[in-house]
């Protein structure tokens, strides 16, 4: 079996937080190129899985607002169900990558906007989003997942008869956002 690297991950499904471990080939791959590849990488590529999903380890699943709901040493979560996903890292790409995506953004004449999305409603919540992106938004969305920093989530609950609205400390200002689960969304120039 070829060794691999673990890489901290947040999964969030509606009502649901799954906090564990991807494994990777290598410490140099980001998180969200991972996820939008057309081969999600499996350790033991032999183990039984669905097609369209990735392994997680040593995971904890938590609900909003309440403690731990249950742990496993190993699950496979389905890409269609992550509305979005962020991981530990600060920083990520070496300084060549950091310059190539540099000198790409400015031939593209690349611009910061700035988004504001609704997702689909998924049993009793969906997500209010607000972030930045680089670059153009019909591109962006053709890949699984859409790279946003600077975020702001918020969970938008019905509770009854009403409508709760929790903001979401995801721990991190990057998040890569479900293209699939986008219901709505609102574009403008960063100013």
């Amino acid at each position: 079996m070829q060794e691999s690297i673990k890489r901290g991950v947040h999964l969030y499904t509606p009502n649901k937080k799954y906090t564990g471990y991807i494994d990777l080939k290598n410490d140099d791959i980001r998180t969200i190129d991972q996820l939008n590849s057309s081969t999600i990488y499996w350790k033991n590529p032999a183990e039984k899985s669905f097609d369209d999903a990735i392994m997680i380890t040593d995971v904890d699943v938590s609900l909003p607002g309440a403690a731990k709901l249950v742990s496993f040493k190993k699950l496979q979560i389905r890409l269609s169900d992550i509305i979005f996903f962020t991981d530990g890292l600060k920083k990520t790409g070496d300084a060549s990558e950091k310059l190539r995506a540099q000198t790409l953004s400015a031939k593209a004449k690349d611009e910061l906007s700035k988004a504001k999305l609704l997702t689909e409603m998924r049993g009793d919540s969906f997500f209010l989003i607000m972030g930045t992106f680089h670059g153009l938004f019909k591109n962006k969305t053709k890949q699984r997942y859409f790279p946003l920093t600077d975020v702001k989530i918020y969970e938008v609950l019905r509770t009854g008869e009403k409508w709760e609205r929790i903001e979401l400390d995801v721990g991190n200002d990057f998040i890569g956002l479900s293209s699939n689960h986008i219901e709505s969304c609102t574009l403008s120039s960063y100013e």
